[in-house]
């Protein structure tokens, strides 16, 4: 064996080892561009279907507000939403509020301070 092919060995042995960690660097650079690409397409999802919901809200309220303006365009429309809107009533109508009664109950002993308590006693006494 002579020296000269000792040294063919080893500088194979190096190449091989050089292009085995060069397709290896190659191989993680390729990986991280793809680990990158699917959670850009991953976000584009979310925001594609937050869009869509929106889109779906917006459509709905153009409906509303088509439909408001179609009632707004008689004159039965206009007097409804001016007689719910400002409570008012032609001359001979006249305009019914209906306020609802609060309960009567006293208020929890919980939320009564304690010096309230015992003023509350000695009025209850004298009544």
């Amino acid at each position: 064996m002579s020296l000269k092919g000792l040294k063919n060995r080893e500088s194979e042995k190096w190449k091989k080892i050089a292009i085995g960690l060069a397709l290896i660097l190659l191989l993680g650079l390729l990986i991280n561009s793809v680990t990158k690409v699917y959670k850009k397409k991953k976000e584009a999802e979310k925001v594609l279907v937050r869009m869509e919901s929106q889109a779906a809200e917006l459509k709905e309220r153009d409906e509303f507000l088509r439909d408001s303006l179609e009632k707004l365009s008689t004159e039965e429309g206009i007097e409804f939403e001016i007689r719910k809107k400002l409570n008012v009533a032609e001359a001979g109508e006249g305009v019914a509020i209906i306020v609802e009664e609060e309960s009567t109950t006293s208020a929890p002993s919980a939320k009564i301070s304690p010096w309230q308590k015992f003023k509350n006693f000695f009025t209850g006494l004298f009544e």
